[in-house]
């Protein structure tokens, strides 16, 4: 063991993550042998939520498979080129790193999809899942480089959400409704928001917010909560119903406001998988896409019809890649943002998962003097459906935070996003449910179907464009239009 000073041992580190998993993002990539052979031999037992397990026979299954992830640990920092300070930490992990096991296997639990139960027992499903979740922390933690401030393992555990807050305000005193103002949104006038909420406003539609949580003393939101899951509490999958995830960020609150103004009798299922205070400065890891992925996976298998995934990541992660397609199979609506860009040279990034052919990707627009462009922050692909408001959006934040602002102007696609998964909300609410179920019967259709609607509704002539193009996409939603063609899909 050497200190994290010694330069031969950081070298003998970066040389074994330079053969063949030179960084994180080719991680994500690809799974280990072991991983694969795992999961070839098993299917995803308890991957659906309608199964009933004894809670005692989950318990010991759970208690085996912790014991064994913590034994792997420590035979691994035993073998493995590791800083001082990140193996002892390892070999000591149940104490040192409380609750650890537990805060993976949260979200690592849903990250993998299978064909349902088999005959495997559920003991060993646990064991089987144990032992690839710690093969996989060590071989992030030595794909990670370590940097002057913190170690690989810390880098790690940064990026999976370990550090984040798990406190609970005392919210009751904070009740309140919205403030009124955030109802005087610009550019909805030309979206004709206020026409399209005289034919539907998202009644029995139930919309996933995968973010950092919510704040609910906000009236409005609290009454259209309908379920919610925190992936950062480290409760146990499926036996635990968990801490509520309160937003201690903002980001999750101002997006549910964005998608009440929208659609105000939607159903909301509340996704916590992110704290921007304790995770905002890791780079991404695999961990980082087991927890989107497992947020994905949660809301298809609970319900969700529609998915607002206000985040935008710069490299193809496998398991977001993998969980996209399966709820699209599931015709589960995922909208995702374009990224926010600093300058000119970015515009062109390809922005995941925006980029995926079975996710609606949204850009966002400004309106400067009554007159609507593309907002100059906003990352271009041939990929982009449709455009949203992304600038000067009002949005309420926690009322419990020190720094609150009640309500703001926020900017970014972020909130573009939630505008386009609200409208879609609204169309799904139109449609007759006759065809709806016809949609639903074939992989996609439902998605492909209401990506159509968007596109052939929209306005490309209100932002100065003639034809679709990797800016704007197919322009503005036009949210009148869409549920009228929604409600006309029935008369076809």
């Amino acid at each position: 063991m050497v200190k994290r000073g010694d330069s031969s041992r950081r070298a003998a580190i970066r040389q074994v993550a330079e053969k063949g998993n030179s960084c994180p993002y080719q991680g994500l990539k690809r799974t280990c042998s072991l991983i694969g052979i795992l999961f070839v031999l098993i299917t995803r037992l308890l991957g659906q939520q309608d199964i009933s397990i004894e809670k005692k026979t989950f318990e010991e299954a759970y208690d085996q498979g912790k014991a064994a992830f913590y034994k792997i640990l420590k035979v691994k920092a035993t073998t493995l080129p590791l800083e001082e300070s990140d193996q002892h930490l390892l070999l000591n992990a149940e104490k040192k790193i409380p609750g650890l096991y537990e805060h993976l296997m949260n979200f690592y639990f849903f990250h993998e999809q299978g064909e349902g139960p088999n005959e495997t027992s559920l003991n060993s499903y646990f064991l089987m899942l144990s032992a690839a979740m710690a093969e996989e922390l060590v071989r992030t933690i030595i794909e990670v480089r370590p940097s002057d401030e913190r170690t690989a393992l810390k880098i790690v555990l940064t990026s999976a959400g370990y550090y984040s807050r798990k406190m609970s305000p005392i919210y009751r005193k904070y009740l309140r409704p919205m403030a009124r103002y955030t109802k005087a949104q610009s550019a909805f006038p030309e979206m004709c928001v206020p026409e399209a909420h005289t034919l539907s406003k998202g009644k029995g539609v139930k919309l996933a917010i995968i973010d950092s949580g919510v704040d609910p003393t906000l009236n409005e939101i609290r009454t259209r909560i309908l379920k919610s899951k925190n992936f950062l509490d480290g409760s146990k999958p499926l036996a635990d119903k968990g801490r509520f995830p309160f937003d201690w960020d903002g980001h999750g609150t101002s997006v549910a406001s964005v998608v009440y103004q929208i659609a105000p009798e939607v159903e909301l299922m509340i996704i916590k998988i992110f704290d921007e205070e304790t995770m905002r400065d890791a780079p991404l890891t695999r961990w980082t896409a087991y927890l989107i992925a497992a947020g994905m996976i949660w809301a298809s298998q609970n319900g969700a019809d529609v998915i607002n995934l206000s985040a935008a990541l710069i490299e193809d992660a496998k398991p977001v890649q993998e969980a996209s397609k399966l709820c699209w199979d599931k015709n589960v609506v995922v909208v995702t943002a374009m990224g926010n860009v600093n300058n000119p040279e970015e515009k062109e990034i390809t922005c995941y998962p925006a980029a995926y052919p079975w996710t609606i990707a949204v850009g966002g627009i400004e309106k400067n003097n009554s007159r609507l462009k593309i907002w100059s922050h906003s990352a271009e692909g041939n990929y982009i459906d449709v455009v949203a408001p992304a600038a000067g959006v009002w949005v309420e934040t926690p009322s419990y935070l020190d720094n609150k602002q009640l309500p703001r102007r926020a900017f970014g696609n972020s909130l573009a996003t939630p505008v386009a998964a609200g409208s879609i909300a609204l169309v799904l609410s139109a449609m007759d449910k006759q065809v709806l179920d016809n949609l639903k019967k074939h992989p996609g259709q439902l998605v492909e179907t209401v990506r159509k609607i968007l596109r052939t509704t929209a306005s490309n002539s209100v932002l100065g464009f003639n034809d679709p193009n990797p800016s704007s996409g197919y322009g503005l939603i036009n949210l009148q239009r869409a549920v009228e063609m929604a409600i006309n899909l029935s008369k076809e």
